[in-house]
């Protein structure tokens, strides 16, 4: 696997101390002076993935809009990875989109593009298995431990950075909400519930293809969402025929169903989590919390005692930061948690609560980017799930 390293409008000190600090990862970097030097040496290896690392400035914008031009009219031949102090959020979304760019920090370089290396290689493996294989829906179930822990908001953030992807354009991706009585997820995305549950559980064998397709909000982003408007619909009396058909239709039509339960388990619980590729559990980092973490997460394997301890992950949402950034108390996370595989967002409270009121999720109108690498963190495991051994980041 060939990867160069081009550095550009940085001083000769700074290139030297990227490339040097680079180079304890990989050792077989080729440096370069300018793209056409790659065309002399790509017929070396016609075959294999051909990354090129840039070390650049981030703050001028005619140069992020020229590497932006050229990671798009080279998509499928080179991947780009930008190497720099920092990023806006705005410019690291561009970079995103293009489907063959990702960007790393000058601190973190090494480990960072190791992890872009590790994440590809995975995705190209699942591309290489799906053109084999049938393809079958990926299923994750996101189960917050408490109320008020953000699931919900968690489950429309990863949906919608998902379709906002240029990869994943043509990836058909659903929301299925199953908290009937106070659903607010069209609330987060600012569209109309139209699933009519009582009327599915009275008739559950009037739902057909045609019926589904009125029962679907389609948003902006390209997302789709399945949720029933507020009621106070005897949940406890829903006909378990109903929610066969409805998910035997779902399956049908999506590559990805995005689950969101409730906080209550309900005698159709259990069976949502077996039948998924991955359970997602939502909590925050307090005390109680992290006890109903550790509680949910063992009902969880109770109910799936044969599932993978990969196919488990937790979510310890709206962390606060220390001032170099990390996570704080993350050692009573894991005090707690232990061997867990732990993804941590950060409180990004003003954006949350402006997004929210807005109707605009994160990966639409823009939050720090730090939380939407984090969230975007989460939307790549939940896309691997259906690969043998999936990996936190």
């Amino acid at each position: 696997m060939p990867n160069y390293f081009l550095s550009a409008n940085t001083s000769s000190e700074q290139s030297l101390a990227i490339e040097r600090s680079i180079r304890t990862a990989i050792p077989d970097l080729i440096k370069i002076a300018n793209l056409e030097e790659i065309a002399k040496d790509i017929a070396n290896h016609p075959n294999a993935p051909t990354y090129i690392l840039v070390a650049g400035p981030a703050d001028n914008a005619a140069y992020i809009d020229r590497f932006v031009d050229i990671a798009t009219q080279q998509l499928g031949r080179f991947f780009f990875i930008l190497i720099s102090a920092d990023i806006s959020t705005g410019n690291y979304k561009r970079l995103i989109r293009t489907g063959n760019a990702d960007w790393v920090s000058v601190a973190g370089a090494p480990q960072e593009i190791a992890e872009i290396f590790a994440k590809r290689r995975s995705n190209s493996a699942l591309a290489e298995k799906a053109s084999v294989e049938p393809e079958k829906p990926t299923t994750i179930a996101f189960l917050p431990a408490a109320g008020g822990v953000g699931n919900t908001t968690m489950v429309t953030e990863i949906g919608t950075w998902l379709k906002t992807q240029k990869a994943n354009k043509d990836r058909r991706i659903c929301v299925v909400d199953l908290d009937f009585q106070t659903s607010h997820i069209c609330d987060y995305l600012d569209v109309e519930p139209r699933l009519q549950i009582q009327e599915v559980s009275e008739n559950p064998d009037r739902l057909d293809a045609q019926l589904f397709d009125i029962f679907v909000t389609h948003h902006s982003s390209g997302l789709d969402v399945i949720a029933a408007p507020r009621s106070k619909f005897d949940i406890a009396s829903l006909n378990m025929g109903a929610l066969d058909n409805l998910f035997e239709i779902i399956a049908k039509r999506y590559d990805l169903i995005l689950i969101d339960l409730p906080v209550t388990w309900f005698a159709w619980t259990v069976d949502i989590i077996s039948n998924s590729n991955a359970v997602v559990v939502t909590g925050i980092n307090t005390i109680p919390c992290l006890r109903q973490l550790a509680q949910t997460l063992a009902v969880v394997r109770d109910a799936r005692p044969g599932l993978p301890q990969d196919k488990v992950a937790v979510v310890v949402n709206r962390c606060d930061r220390t001032l170099l950034g990390g996570v704080e108390r993350r050692q009573h996370v894991q005090s707690v948690l232990g061997d867990e595989q732990v993804f941590y967002v950060g409180n990004d409270s003003a954006a949350l609560v402006e997004s929210a009121n807005t109707g605009t999720p994160l990966a639409l109108s823009g939050g720090s980017r730090k939380t939407i690498k984090e969230i975007s963190t989460i939307a790549e495991y939940c896309l691997g799930a259906n690969a043998p051994n999936v990996k936190a980041a």
